[in-house]
């Protein structure tokens, strides 16, 4: 186990007594450094501010449109006149190069006429001083520049020194919660009100040129944009014109409504010609078929009689049945007599079979009336047949050609049909930017004198007192401070030089021992180098 140290509760404290024991032995022994740099915290001070210029402050108040102004957007609703940006583009715009620009050449305004940083005013001395100039020439004189047309002037580094130390002086500040801003200028002189004036004036003014700038070049763009619309407008309608009429079109596809309706009839008109030819072809066949099988001579008249043989026969036969009938009645019906006269019948009803009962006895021949009939039809139906082929052939030529007419209507109407889309894109953009046209001439006509959105509320009102430096705080500071940092070091080199003292000595933990305290005879001081004692001065000793 590790010794453990014990503890003491004084190691733990802050021991102010001691403390202050130390700070009062390094102030008695070093008053005069004190003192010494309490009077350089003085003279800095009191430099600066004999040297530093003052600092001269003033504001305008300005006032920017609403964001939610309904009541104004609504009524400017279709008017590109009143333009406005954010407060804080505008607060940025405010304090741009070419407005400070334009100030300090209005203004005439020097180096010596605006806010200078303390660094950068510094820098400024230095360059002006004679050491610094020395230090120029001589780094110029060593390290000449090469000849360059980017190499800046004085005059240039002049004003570009002025632009940018007037930059810092001039804030734009918005005030919370509200649409208010207070345009600072700081510098060195009253003139800071006028500067302030003047700063606010420029921005609203050259915020008003560049809205009216921005709107003439609008204007003349657009113009230019609307006379390129309206001659390709008019190219196109020429266009147009040409096409319609050298395709009929002046009544917009009327004539090729009479062409589908004269199509649609000869159409018909045809199907017509071709049934009529189909049903005479039909018909010719027929009476052909009918002529083909009809005589051209027909029987007329015919006179018929019985005839004389058959009825010869008749008669025989009628006699040989009723000998037969005789012989029956004498002889059985199978005896050869009987037999005899059977078979005369027999061979007399065989030849009478034979022998027609009548006989043509005169017939007359006459002209068939059917044939000639037929004839005459297939001679009309001939004749009909090639007039109906010859006017199917002329029907189909007008047919061909006004149907190849016809199969460019659809195309004529794509051509139309872009032909007028064009033209309507080309009328609205001409229409859009005569709209827009009227828009810009009216914003160029009124945008230098209509009401900005940013406006002056308050001017700025002349400084009674610089705000830099304040004189009576700055050599209390300065008192204070010196005191402190005199203080600072004499305890600092109290401490580094380990200077002995009684403090030092009568502390428990000393190397050396304290055997006595010799106390300071002044009198006897005095007396030993002749120094004549004031009125004023007790003889006495320190304890």
């Amino acid at each position: 186990m590790t010794d453990i140290a014990p503890h003491r509760p004084d190691a733990d404290s802050f021991d102010l007594r001691r403390t202050a024991r130390i700070v009062g032995f390094a102030i008695a022994g070093h008053r005069r450094l004190i003192l010494a740099i309490t009077a350089l915290t003085l003279a800095l001070v009191g430099l600066y501010i004999l040297v530093w210029p003052p600092v001269y402050s003033a504001s305008v108040t300005l006032s920017a449109v609403a964001d939610d102004d309904r009541q104004r957007e609504g009524f400017y609703d279709d008017w590109a006149v009143f333009r406005r940006n954010a407060l804080k583009d505008e607060m940025i715009l405010a304090t741009s190069g070419p407005v400070l620009k334009q100030v300090i050449g209005d203004m005439r305004l020097g180096y010596a006429d605006v806010y200078h940083p303390p660094l950068r005013y510094l820098t400024w001395l230095w360059t002006q001083s004679w050491p610094g100039r020395a230090w120029r020439w001589t780094k110029d004189s060593l390290f000449p520049r090469a000849p360059s047309p980017y190499v800046p002037t004085p005059q240039d580094v002049e004003r570009a020194r002025t632009l940018d130390d007037f930059r810092t002086g001039v804030t734009m500040t918005q005030i919370p919660d509200s649409h208010i801003a207070l345009l600072t200028v700081r510098g060195p002189s009253h003139r800071v009100a006028e500067i302030a004036d003047h700063v606010a004036a420029t921005y609203i003014a050259q915020r008003r040129a560049r809205f009216a700038a921005e709107a003439r070049q609008a204007h003349a763009a657009l113009q230019a944009e609307a006379n390129r619309a309206h001659a390709d407008l008019r190219l196109l309608e020429t266009r147009m014109e040409r096409y319609y009429t050298q395709n009929d079109m002046l009544l917009m596809f009327e004539k090729d409504k009479v062409e589908i309706g004269q199509f649609s009839s000869q159409q018909a008109e045809l199907d017509a010609k071709r049934t009529a030819i189909a049903a005479a072809q039909s018909e010719l066949a027929t009476v052909t078929g009918q002529l083909a099988r009809e005589p051209q001579d027909i029987l007329a008249g015919r006179l018929i009689q019985d005839n004389p043989v058959a009825a010869q026969l008749k008669q025989e036969q009628a006699k040989l049945v009723a000998a037969r009938d005789a012989m029956l009645v004498r002889y059985r019906p199978d005896s050869p007599d009987v037999r005899d006269v059977d078979d005369q019948i027999a061979a007399i009803s065989r030849q009478l079979a034979a022998t027609p009962q009548r006989g043509v006895q005169q017939s007359s021949i006459a002209r068939n009336g059917g044939h000639d009939a037929l004839r005459a039809r297939r001679a009309a139906l001939t004749a009909q047949l090639a007039a109906d082929r010859a006017a199917l052939a002329s029907l189909s030529g007008e047919v061909a050609a006004r149907r190849s007419a016809i199969d460019r209507i659809p195309q004529k109407m794509k051509d139309s049909h872009n032909l007028s889309r064009a033209h309507d894109v080309l009328e609205k953009t001409y229409l859009a930017l005569q709209d827009k046209l009227m828009t810009a001439a009216v914003t160029a006509a009124t945008a230098e004198s209509a009401p900005s959105a940013i406006q002056l509320v308050e001017g700025a009102a002349l400084p009674d007192r610089p705000d830099a430096p304040q004189t009576k705080l700055l050599l209390i500071a300065a008192v204070v401070m010196g005191l402190v940092a005199g203080v600072v070091a004499a305890v600092l080199i109290d401490l580094v030089q380990d200077r002995a003292n009684r403090f030092r000595l009568t502390e428990a933990d000393t190397p050396f021992p304290l055997i006595a305290i010799v106390g300071q005879d002044a009198a006897h001081v005095r007396r030993l180098f002749a120094i004549p004692v004031p009125p004023t001065v007790k003889e006495g000793t320190d304890a």
